[in-house]
């Protein structure tokens, strides 16, 4: 059994937060933002208004807004993207891949944690940080977003 964990450096962290934040994402994403909550997070794409795909991401509730877990590569596009539906929406959009990472580690590990649940896209809290069993397939593990000073401390204490 493999309990390592690993930073995934080809992922970026988008925030989407505000009094809009909600609609503005249900209108925009091809999921159902409201499956979205503290305990539940979801698989989606960005799509043109044609219905040709551009991106995909992990949508996940972070405090007032939604984390979106999006390739690194990705990021910017995604970001451009969505501040061009922004209009007079009350959202902020913002990267926040300087301050977050998101951490990887196996089913079985993700198993160990007490609160799992087995379900995709399961979402619990490490303190405040989200921990999500992958929403797509639940062999690819689970998802720790974690600050990465959070990060660095916690590496310290063990």
């Amino acid at each position: 059994m493999n309990n390592s964990v690993y930073i995934l450096k080809d992922r970026a962290i988008l925030y989407v937060n505000g009094q809009d934040a909600r609609d503005f994402l249900q209108n925009l994403i091809s999921n159902d933002i409201n499956k979205v909550s503290d305990n539940s997070s979801c698989f989606a794409s960005l799509l043109t208004p044609q219905g040709k795909f551009l991106y995909e991401f992990i949508v996940v509730k972070h405090k007032s807004g939604f984390f979106i877990d999006c390739e690194k590569s990705q990021s910017e596009g995604i970001l451009k993207q969505l501040n061009s539906y922004k209009i007079r929406s009350k959202v902020e959009i913002l990267n926040l891949s300087n301050e977050f990472v998101v951490a990887s580690f196996g089913y079985e590990k993700y198993l160990s944690i007490d609160g799992s649940k087995d379900i995709l896209g399961f979402t619990m809290r490490y303190r405040e940080d989200p921990i999500v069993l992958d929403p797509r397939n639940k062999n690819l593990g689970a998802r720790l977003i974690i600050n990465l000073e959070k990060l660095y401390l916690s590496l310290k204490k063990t």
